[in-house]
């Protein structure tokens, strides 16, 4: 199944999933409207709602109380979903820091740690998605892992400590290539809703815990009403044990939702990685030690591991297939007798040793990675397959595991250094948009220098400098390196960020398209886009105003991809064919090709296009790369608009895709 049909599947998923919690909440509210009527009716007969009446007649005579109650335990469920909704609306690296995990971001003197930011890093740059912030639980011995988040661009990767311990790199790399499916295959949104949903249905249990132990202080303080304490008891009880059987609903339903995509998760990231005995290895040592989270509750987030941490449900409740199933998937000549011993974690020399051994590993060139030149990455790209349908095949999809290895290491040391920290990666966004021409350059550093203070304007220049040596190929590349620390920004400094990325490209007397795509592949990855190109609600079809938008985009391409009016004529024409649009007759003169360059209209035009179907994404991104590819020749700054289309119309494309 292709990105667009998976998204489609995703969308319909979301619904169904919603109606079956709404059904269990319903549920729930009766069972819990039924125990209260219970408690009310017969545990104290002289109470308000008690008497001799039938029940029947009870019930009728009290029937607006009891439908009150039906209405307020809904209301409390939705409330409690919505809230946890909510605290986690920032995307996933909340639900990593609600597990107690701890962020990290490279550069540190834990190789392992490296060694992971370096795996997530490689999985992103061959992908073409956002790097995941990265964290690890790290009083976690047992080996397993999770992606969160609501989209690609808020994703998080957390694994245990117990997997960097255990975990050579290869069986590493099969685990973060599992989790990577669960990014691009929208896997991560649903999950992020069945916790949302499910703990609706805890909040009922853990009210009547609430009202439980508050018992033992009221029976301490005040015993002139024991009725009254009775009847607190047993609404308390029945919370409970109403939780727990809307706990056996959520489990029923998390396990529907999640079997099928774990083992599609597993098949992708063989896909992904080219090596079968990766994630096989990594489940095999899962087999042999154990995935059980110890240090922090599970019940929420049991959906979104690597491996379910217990045995406690299996059968219809089980959110994983079975291990031994999954190891044979992979290795049908998997014996269980051949699983690895258990063995103690390393000691804290471990890191110090490891290191050594990476490093002695470099020098005797026993790594395979691809050499650290940009003829790797013309290596890598090339031996990319064919695709009749490229945009349908190749959406959602990670390159060769050179292609990302060979993109970060053609990164200078430097610039990955400041990538990766949290003041410096602002000043090295920034300095991707200086221009090279001389006067240029110094407005742009003055302005520069006006609103961050003159030692900053100097690590800018510098950051520049350095620059100024990487080929333009990797500007991407360097780009989603640091979006990491970016997004440990707050929200204000972001949007300040954009605005004066805005300002400085703007002193240019021509508008460069790379300035233009940074500025949109920022906004898309942070979510902090424009007024300009904020997503719309999402249609049903192409309508006329949104059939005129794409001619808008298809007229932008093609007027930047040729100077000639002929030639961009017919680009625009070979996009239309492509949509599968007939040629009416109204195609623009391109008189004056630069007269057609205007990137407000294309802002204008992403605009209306952001709340798309996925279908109809697929239809125009086809007809963007028909018209990028008419001329028979694809440049770098056509392959970086195509990227920042893609970006914003919310579609990962992985690196020299229009090739």
């Amino acid at each position: 199944m292709d990105f667009f049909a998976r998204q489609e599947q995703t969308r319909r998923t979301s619904r169904v999933l919603v109606g079956a919690f709404l059904s269990s909440f319903l549920v729930c509210a009766l069972a819990t409207t039924f125990a209260i009527s219970l408690v009310l009716r017969y545990a104290n007969p002289n109470a308000l709602y008690g008497g001799s009446a039938t029940w029947a007649h009870w019930a009728a005579a009290n029937l607006g109380p009891l439908g009150w109650i039906l209405v307020v335990t809904v209301a409390i469920m939705v409330a409690a979903s919505l809230f946890r909704a909510a605290s986690l609306a920032g995307g996933g690296a909340d639900v990593a820091r609600m597990m107690h995990a701890t962020q990290v971001t490279g550069g540190g003197a834990d190789s392992l740690q490296q060694r992971l930011v370096n795996v997530i890093e490689e999985m992103a740059l061959a992908s073409g998605v956002a790097v995941p912030e990265i964290f690890v639980l790290e009083h976690e011995a047992s080996i397993n892992a999770f992606a969160a988040g609501t989209n690609h661009s808020n994703a998080a990767i957390c694994v245990t400590r117990g997997a960097l311990e255990r975990l050579d790199r290869a069986e590493l790399q099969g685990v973060i290539a599992h989790e990577f499916s669960h990014i691009l295959n929208g896997d991560m949104r649903l999950n992020q809703q069945l916790i949302g949903l499910s703990f609706g249905i805890i909040a009922l249990s853990l009210a009547g815990r609430f009202i439980l132990r508050s018992m033992r202080f009221a029976r301490s303080s005040n015993r002139k009403d024991g009725s009254a304490l009775a009847i607190a008891l047993l609404v308390g009880i029945a919370l409970v044990v109403i939780g727990w059987i809307g706990l056996f609903f959520s489990r029923l339903i998390k396990a529907a939702v999640s079997r099928q995509r774990e083992a599609l998760a597993d098949a992708s990231a063989v896909q992904f990685t080219r090596e079968p005995q990766g994630l096989a290895g990594a489940l095999k040592k899962i087999a042999a030690y154990g995935a059980r989270i110890v240090f922090a509750e599970t019940e929420e987030v049991a959906h979104m591991l690597f491996e379910r941490g217990s045995g406690a449900f299996g059968g219809w409740f089980a959110t994983h297939p079975p291990l031994i199933e999954r190891i044979r998937a992979l290795d049908p000549s998997f014996n269980p007798r051949d699983l690895p011993k258990p063995e103690p974690l390393p000691g804290p020399g471990a890191a110090l040793s490891a290191l050594q051994a990476i490093e002695a590993a470099r020098a005797e060139g026993g790594f395979e990675a691809a050499a650290r030149t940009a003829a790797a990455v013309n290596a890598a790209l090339a031996a990319m397959p064919s695709a009749d349908d490229p945009v349908r095949e190749r959406a959602g999809q990670i390159a060769a595991p050179a292609v990302g290895s060979a993109l970060r290491d053609g990164v200078p040391a430097a610039i990955q250094q400041a990538a990766r920290a949290t003041d410096s990666s602002l000043l090295l966004i920034l300095a991707l948009v200086i221009a090279p021409d001389a006067p240029v350059r110094d407005h742009q550093l003055a302005l520069i220098e006006n609103q961050l203070g003159n030692a900053r304007a100097l690590d800018c220049r510098k950051l520049y400098e350095t620059l100024s040596r990487v080929e333009r190929r990797f500007r991407l590349a360097i780009v989603a390196l640091a979006l990491p620390a970016l997004k440990r920004r707050p929200e204000v400094q972001i949007r300040y960020m954009l605005d004066l990325l805005g300002r400085i490209a703007a002193l240019e007397a021509e508008p460069r398209l790379f300035d233009y795509a940074l500025l949109h592949v920022l906004a898309a990855y942070l979510r902090a886009q424009p007024a300009a190109a904020q997503a719309v609600a999402p249609r049903t079809a192409l309508t006329p105003a949104l059939r005129d938008a794409v001619r808008t985009l298809l007229a932008t391409v093609a007027a930047f991809g040729d100077a000639d009016a002929a030639g961009a004529r017919d680009a625009y024409s070979a996009g239309l064919a492509a949509i599968g649009w007939p040629d009416a007759g109204d195609v623009p003169p391109f008189e004056s090709p630069a007269a057609t360059r205007d990137l407000a209209k294309l802002d204008e035009a992403l605009a209306a296009l952001a709340g798309l179907r996925p279908n109809d994404k697929l239809r125009v991104l086809r007809g963007a790369l028909a018209t990028i590819r008419a001329d028979g020749k694809v440049e770098l700054d056509e392959q970086e608009l195509f990227r920042a289309i893609a970006a914003t119309l919310d579609c990962p494309l992985p690196p020299g895709f229009a090739l």
